[in-house]
């Protein structure tokens, strides 16, 4: 197993503590009353996100995480009043903001959201490493997974996928496992645009996802180890391509990788489908 990072959970909570400090002394400008009670509370709810994390970390463990619900619990109860302040903030709903002070609280919004994003992969990974993941098995359309991969993408264009199918699978997870394969290419590969091609054999459908980015030395099936991480600088947990093989193959599919140092990566679904 790849070597586990304690610290890509830990830094983004010590900077939003950081950052909200520097906000409330007023280094970056003056606030309204309004704005620092926003400050003030985002700052008290990340110090309960600094204890949960380092409860994980120290007493559970990235693996045995979702033994206890209460965590997962203690996490949404800090974590949404953090995100519900940061958006009113953001809207300037308790006054308007400075540039610089706006860069830092759509900053932290995005350190929020990264956090949400690897304690959820994280809870998979935990619920996985104990058989507590329950599977449906459903008919639905294709659509939704390529309209879930295309809202994560972002700045990234993928082109409008015209084939319409119905697969055979899980539905919420078949769709997590498109989302992390989105995340991965937003954050690792540097692309502008995304390929995405399908193909119905009338049992099974192949659904392939080719983007021209940075890519990596593909080494057998390595980048489906769990924390494992072509560049250990990157975001994350190095969890997301690993979920979402597991993912896809619990739903009776196959998720295959291609991909080579600075030419790209190509990514294959195959799924099951009525014939």
């Amino acid at each position: 197993m790849a070597n586990i990072s304690y610290s890509k959970l830990l830094d983004p909570v010590n900077d939003i503590i950081s950052l909200m400090e520097s906000l409330l002394v007023g280094s970056v400008g003056e606030t309204t009353g309004d704005q620092r009670e926003c400050f003030k509370r985002v700052h008290a709810y990340s110090w309960g996100l600094h204890t949960l994390v380092m409860d994980v970390i120290t007493a559970l463990g990235f693996e045995n995480a979702a033994t206890r619900p209460a965590v997962l619990e203690r996490f949404n109860a800090l974590n949404h009043p953090i995100k519900a302040t940061l958006d009113n903030l953001a809207a300037g709903f308790d006054g308007a903001l400075n540039e610089e002070q706006q860069a830092i609280v759509d900053f932290v919004i995005e350190s929020v959201l990264s956090i949400e994003h690897m304690m959820g992969n994280l809870w998979q990974y935990s619920l996985l490493n104990h058989d507590k993941l329950s599977y449906a098995e459903e008919e639905f359309d294709s659509s939704v997974l390529i309209s879930r991969f295309r809202s994560i993408l972002k700045q990234v264009t993928c082109p409008e996928v015209d084939d319409n199918f119905c697969v055979i699978g899980d539905k919420a997870l078949l769709t997590r496992a498109f989302v992390e394969i989105a995340y991965n290419i937003r954050r690792h590969a540097g692309v502008e645009q995304v390929s995405v091609a399908t193909q119905d054999y009338g049992y099974r459908v192949d659904i392939k996802i080719l983007d021209r980015g940075r890519g990596f030395h593909s080494d057998g099936n390595i980048a489906f180890q769990p924390f494992w991480q072509g560049d250990a600088s990157n975001p994350g947990l190095g969890l997301g391509l690993y979920l979402a093989k597991q993912f896809v193959e619990a739903s009776g599919g196959s998720l295959s990788l291609n991909s080579q140092a600075e030419r790209g990566t190509l990514v294959k679904v195959s799924l099951a489908t009525l014939p």
